[in-house]
């Protein structure tokens, strides 16, 4: 497996950001306000040889999150959620939308959301709708310059679709969970 350059650069530009905000034990976007932030998942595969095939697979998570942090550290909020598989070009995607109500304290924090929609499109051309499910981040979140934060959260989630383009029929993600690295901005 060959590793991917941006990967690379994300967890370097991540940890050299991050490292003076550890020394002084930052807020990382808590104490109340306004917070629009995004969460970011990639994993890069290629393979070759005799076992393992050529294959050149990437996936990517990202969830994008708006609402208000008060002050006692009550957070309401909006979250977008895409997923995208792309295997040898053939691509999956999924997305929903939903809200999400969390604690924030101290740069720390536990979100759960509801996704009142979603969708599931698959390579093959069938579409899965009626789709709502839940999920919860648990993470923490570094102050790096002001109003700008950098954080890592682990996120769950879990979807059901009630139909498969018009026909009903019940289909599962029962479980997803995933490390993601956060960026955002509270004002």
């Amino acid at each position: 497996m060959k590793a991917s350059i941006f990967g690379q650069i994300v967890l370097a530009a991540t940890i050299g950001l991050c490292l003076p905000s550890f020394a002084n034990a930052a807020s990382g976007g808590s104490g109340g306000g306004f917070m629009i932030g995004a969460s970011i998942m990639k994993l890069d595969t290629s393979t070759d040889g005799p076992n393992l095939g050529t294959n050149d697979s990437t996936r990517t998570l990202l969830d994008a999150k708006i609402g208000y942090t008060m002050p006692s550290g009550l957070y309401i909020g909006g979250i977008y959620d895409s997923r995208t598989d792309e295997n040898n070009g053939s691509k999956d995607e999924r997305t929903a939308y939903g809200a999400t109500v969390g604690y924030h304290m101290n740069g720390w924090y536990i979100d759960g959301s509801y996704f009142v929609s979603s969708t599931y499109k698959l390579s093959g051309g069938t579409e899965l709708s009626g789709g709502s499910g839940f999920g919860a981040d648990l993470g923490h979140n570094f102050d790096v310059a002001s109003n700008v934060y950098l954080g890592v959260q682990l996120s769950y989630k879990s979807f059901t679709y009630t139909k498969t383009q018009t026909v009903d029929a019940t289909n599962k993600v029962k479980s997803e969970l995933a490390p993601m690295l956060n960026i955002g901005v509270m004002f």
